[in-house]
C-alpha cells in the first residue's frame, strides 16, 4: 500500500541522464514539495513508513545539516547533526541501477534481502566467482598435498576432497524433515551459517538430546536465524548445513575441544558459508527489507566499515572474535546485512549499492581494507621457480616478510573484536593460525611465529585501562595475555598487489633470540638491558589516562611508555610507581629513527630471576608519540647505547 504523505511528493523536472546533465550550462535543481501534509498525518505515517521515518528522524533531531564535498566531486550525503550528539546520514540513489562517476549517486538495492531479485544477485555473484576468478587445479610443480583452494567452483564441488563435517544438519529439502545427521565421510556440497548467539539461550544440542536431534528438529524450536538459514539452503539447493550450536555437543568439553579444532577445515571447504551479519541475536533473522518509492531516491546511508574497532551498530556479529576466522576462512560469504547483501571471495568483493569497494567512492582511489583478499593473497599465491615452474611454497619463502606482516595485520583487527569467555583468545583464531602454521612451516606460539618472532613481539597498545586476566592465558611477551587492542607498527592498512614483496625496512637489531618455548620457562632473549625507574605524572593525558614515565641515569624528564594493562590493578599484577623495571632494546629502525624497547619487571620464578612484560617504549622523533622532546629522546637513547648486554628469561 503506497504511503499518502511522501508517495504525494513529486519531483519538479524530469531526471537527467549523464549525456543530457553535460550538455547543460548548469544543473536544475529536484526540489520534492508537497502543498499539503499536516504534520500529525507525517507523524502517524513514520511509525509504518520506511521513508517518512527517515525523514522524521532527520527533522526532529538536526542542528544543521549540509551537503559533504564540492558539487561534482561530492558523495550526495546529508548528515543531519542530532541534539544527542549523534549523526544520521541520508545518501542519493540511482533509480536505473547505474553508476554515474560525475554525479556520485549510490545503486537502487533490492527491497528485501529474501526477494526473488536479490537471490538472482546472489547467485550471479557466486557463477561470477565460478567462472571468472577461481579455478581448482594445482598449479604445475606444485605438490596437490600442500596446496590448498580457496574457492573451489561449484560446478566441482561435488568432485572436490571436501568431506562433510563430523555432524550437519540435513534441511529436508525434499521431505521437509529437519534433523542432525553425522557425516560418515561423505562427499557432498554443504552451507555454514555464521551468527550471533545473543543475550538469550538458543537451541543447543547436548549430550542428553543428541539423539531427538538425530531424529528430528522441529522447526518450531528454531530460532529465527536458524529457521531463515535452513529455508535459504533448501533455495540453493543444498541439502547440509552446519550450525555450530547444533552441530557441536556444547556439554561435552572433549567434543568440543575436537571438533572447534577442526574450524579451519569446516568453513575452508564449504560451498558458501552465509553470516547474519545485521543481527545480535538468534530472533532477528537474516533477512531484511530496504523499501523505496517511486518518486524518492534516498536512503539511510549504507556503511560498508567492516574492519578494527570502526565497525558499526548495522554489522553486530562483525564485532564477534569468534565470527573473524569463519569470515577469512570461508572461500566464499555472503553477508546478509542492514539494509542490503554483500559478498566476499578471495579476490573480490560485492554489495548491492556498489560502495563496499572503496573508503572513498566519491574518488575510487582508496581501496577499502580487504582481510579475505589479503589473507588470500599472502597464502594461496605463486610464485616462480628457477626451473620455470610455478609454486607456492616459493610464492611462501619469497613474500615471508610480506606473510608475516598480514599475520599482525590480522591480530590487529581480531584484538579489536569482543570475546565472551576471555580464555578463548586463542582457540577463537586456531584455525586461522594453523593455516598460517603449516605454510610458513614456523612454531607457533601463543599468538606469534618463530620465523617474525622479534618483529612479533613488538605489538603495543595505547589503552591502558582493563586489567590483565587474573586467570593465566598466556606468557607476558603475548598480545594474548592481554584484553585490550594490540598495535603493530607495520600493520597493513592500505592494500595492493605491489606491496606484496616489500622488504623491511634498513634497520639495527639489538637482541638475538636463543630459544623460545610456551611453557613456564618462556622466552630467552639476549640483549640490551637498561635498568630504570617507574613514574606515574600526576596529571592524566589528554584521553584521560594515566601517563607513565621511565627515568634512567637519574634523567629529570623521562619518556613516555604505553603499558600493557592497568598497572594500578590488585594482586600479583600491581605495578607501583617507583618499581625497577627495564627497558630491554629491541630495535631501531635507521630511515626513521624510531627506536622500540619492550618494559619488562622482575618476577621470581622457582629456578631463577625472570622477567615479565608489563609495556611498551617507542621513541619516535616524528610522531612525538612519547612526548619527549628532542634532546631528552637523545639523552635516553644515549643511556640504552650503554645499557648491559645481558641473557634473559621473559615468562
Amino acid at each position: 500500500m503506497s504511503c499518502p504523505s511522501c508517495n504525494s511528493l513529486q519531483g519538479v523536472g524530469p531526471l537527467l541522464t549523464e549525456d543530457e546533465a553535460r550538455r547543460l550550462p548548469r544543473l536544475p535543481e529536484h526540489r520534492f514539495k508537497s502543498e499539503n501534509i499536516p504534520w500529525p498525518n507525517f507523524l502517524q505515517s513514520a511509525e509504518t513508513c520506511y521513508c517518512c521515518d527517515i525523514l522524521l528522524k532527520g527533522i526532529a533531531g538536526f542542528l544543521y545539516n549540509s551537503w559533504v564535498g564540492a558539487m561534482r566531486s561530492c558523495e550526495k550525503l546529508i548528515t543531519s547533526h542530532m541534539n544527542d550528539g549523534s549523526e544520521f546520514s541520508i545518501e542519493l540513489f540511482t533509480l536505473d541501477g547505474k553508476y554515474s562517476d560525475d554525479v556520485h549517486t549510490s545503486i537502487r538495492t533490492s527491497t528485501e534481502t529474501s526477494s526473488e531479485e536479490a537471490f538472482k544477485k546472489e547467485c550471479k555473484c557466486l557463477k561470477d566467482c565460478d567462472d571468472q576468478y577461481h579455478g581448482d587445479e594445482v598449479p604445475e610443480g606444485e605438490d596437490p598435498e600442500d596446496w590448498i583452494s580457496y574457492c573451489v567452483p561449484s560446478s566441482k564441488a561435488l568432485t572436490s576432497p571436501a568431506k562433510l563435517p563430523t555432524r550437519v544438519i540435513d534441511v529436508g529439502r525434499f521431505n521437509g524433515k529437519i534433523r542432525l545427521v553425522e557425516g560418515n565421510g561423505l562427499i557432498h556440497r554443504y552451507m555454514c551459517l555464521s551468527h550471533c548467539w545473543g543475550p538469550h539461550q538458543i537451541i543447543i544440542t547436548t549430550k542428553s538430546i543428541l539423539g531427538d536431534r538425530m531424529k528430528e528438529i522441529h522447526i518450531a524450536d528454531l530460532s529465527k536465524t536458524f529457521t531463515e538459514a535452513i529455508l535459504m539452503t533448501r533455495r540453493f539447493e543444498i541439502d547440509h548445513i552446519w550450525i555450530g550450536s547444533l552441530c557441536i555437543i556444547q556439554d561435552d568439553p572433549a567434543d568440543w575441544e575436537r571438533e572447534s579444532a577442526k574450524m579451519a577445515s569446516i568453513y575452508r571447504d564449504a560451498y558458501l558459508t552465509i553470516p547474519a551479519t545485521r543481527s545480535s541475536s538468534g530472533d532477528r533473522g537474516l533477512f531484511t527489507k530496504t523499501p523505496d518509492f517511486e518518486y524518492l531516491v534516498f536512503r539511510e546511508k549504507m556503511d560498508h566499515v567492516l574492519w578494527r574497532d570502526n565497525t558499526t551498530s548495522q554489522f553486530p556479529l562483525m564485532t564477534r572474535a569468534w565470527v573473524f576466522q569463519q569470515r577469512i576462512l570461508s572461500p566464499r560469504v555472503l553477508h546478509f546485512g542492514y539494509h542490503e547483501l554483500f559478498f566476499k571471495c578471495s579476490t573480490t568483493a560485492y554489495c548491492e549499492c556498489g560502495n563496499i569497494g572503496f573508503l572513498d567512492h566519491t574518488t575510487r582511489e582508496i581501496p577499502m581494507p580487504n582481510l579475505k583478499k589479503m589473507y588470500s593473497a599472502a597464502l594461496n599465491s605463486i610464485a616462480q621457480t628457477p626451473s620455470g615452474k610455478w609454486s607456492n611454497k616459493m610464492w611462501v619463502k619469497s613474500a615471508g616478510y610480506f606473510i608475516a606482516r598480514m599475520w599482525r595485520s590480522l591480530i590487529m583487527d581480531y584484538t579489536a573484536l569482543s570475546l565472551t569467555i576471555p580464555s578463548d583468545s586463542l582457540p577463537a583464531l586456531s584455525g586461522v593460525a594453523k593455516t598460517f602454521a603449516k605454510k610458513r612451516a614456523s612454531p607457533y606460539l601463543a599468538g606469534l611465529f618463530g620465523d617474525s618472532l622479534i618483529d612479533d613481539l613488538l605489538w603495543n597498545t595505547f589503552s591502558c585501562r582493563k586489567h590483565r586476566l587474573r586467570e593465566w592465558r598466556a606468557p607476558s611477551w603475548s598480545w594474548a595475555s592481554i584484553e585490550t587492542h594490540a598495535n603493530y607498527q607495520d600493520g597493513i592498512v592500505y592494500y595492493d598487489n605491489e606491496m606484496s614483496l616489500d622488504k623491511p625496512d634498513d634497520r639495527i637489531e639489538f637482541v638475538s633470540i636463543d630459544d623460545f618455548s610456551c611453557e613456564s620457562v618462556g622466552l630467552d632473549k639476549f640483549g640490551q638491558l637498561l635498568p630504570a625507574t617507574l613514574l606515574l605524572k600526576a596529571d592524566l593525558d589528554r584521553n584521560g589516562r594515566p601517563n607513565y614515565c621511565v627515568c634512567a641515569e637519574n634523567e629529570a624528564v623521562t619518556p613516555r611508555i604505553w603499558p600493557d594493562y592497568d598497572l594500578s590493578q590488585s594482586g600479583p599484577y600491581n605495578v607501583l610507581p617507583g618499581t625497577e623495571v627495564y627497558c630491554l632494546r629491541m630495535i631501531q629502525l635507521v630511515k626513521d629513527n624510531v627506536d622500540m624497547s619492550l618494559v619488562l619487571r622482575v618476577v621470581q620464578s622457582q629456578v631463577s630471576r625472570s622477567f615479565e612484560r608489563i609495556g611498551f617504549l617507542q621513541l619516535d622523533p616524528h610522531t612525538q608519540i612519547d612526548c619527549l622532546d628532542p634532546e631528552m629522546r637523545d639523552n635516553f637513547v644515549a643511556a640504552l647505547n650503554k645499557a648491559a648486554v645481558e641473557t634473559v628469561d621473559i615468562i
